[in-house]
């Protein structure tokens, strides 16, 4: 069965920014933006989706924009892949980096309000992701770890300035946007974001 962010919140406003309210609401479906002066090697300058947030058991989300370079087949030579082959596998985060996790991703319009949101499963075997390839509007990924906080842990980090919580656009999984994917969404909250993404990693080189 398909997750779904089924936040009445979501779906009346636009994409962009999110407020941080921890009494009120699940971040389940929004993305995590690292802040530009995050330099945690781990999380520096990455875009997470968040698939889980609970009071009690933490947050579970993955990296979407840190592609290992490898392809599932080579990470899985000895399995019967059919059109999984060549699914590009991305560094999903420091937890688990041994394992794999296959997810699918769908985008929902709302005509109502002209937003929408994602669906999303992250249980997938080989056998329902060759079922799920298949379906239309499907995006599917590959993941070598994930990115897990204990309870209490991220709604720490995001009373600071770890994280800015974003509400993410149907080009969100777009191929082509995932070198400027970062930059891009980051820059949308501002000038003063627009300013600090344009300052070298390395100040030396300024």
């Amino acid at each position: 069965m398909w997750e779904t962010s089924c936040l009445a919140a979501q779906k009346s406003q636009a994409v962009g920014v999110r407020e941080f309210q921890p009494q009120s609401e699940s971040l389940a479906g929004s993305v995590l933006l690292a802040h530009p002066g995050l330099r945690d090697p781990n999380f520096e300058r990455t875009v997470v989706f968040l698939s889980m947030q609970d009071a009690e058991n933490g947050a579970f989300g993955v990296v979407l924009n840190r592609p290992s370079g490898k392809r599932l087949n080579e990470l899985m030579p000895n399995e019967e892949l059919g059109e999984l082959a060549m699914v590009p596998v991305y560094l999903g985060g420091p937890v688990g980096s041994d394992q794999l996790l296959l997810a699918a991703f769908r985008w929902h319009e709302d005509a109502a309000t002209g937003g929408g949101s994602w669906s999303w499963r992250h249980d997938l075997t080989l056998e329902t992701a060759l079922e799920m390839v298949q379906e239309e509007g499907t995006v599917l990924r590959v993941f070598a770890g994930y990115s897990g906080w204990s309870k209490g842990q991220l709604e720490k980090e995001l009373t600071g300035t770890t994280w800015v919580v974003h509400s993410p656009g149907p080009s969100l999984l777009e191929p082509d946007l995932l070198p400027v994917l970062w930059k891009g969404l980051v820059r949308t909250h501002g000038p003063v974001f627009e300013f600090l993404t344009d300052v070298p990693e390395n100040l030396g080189d300024n």
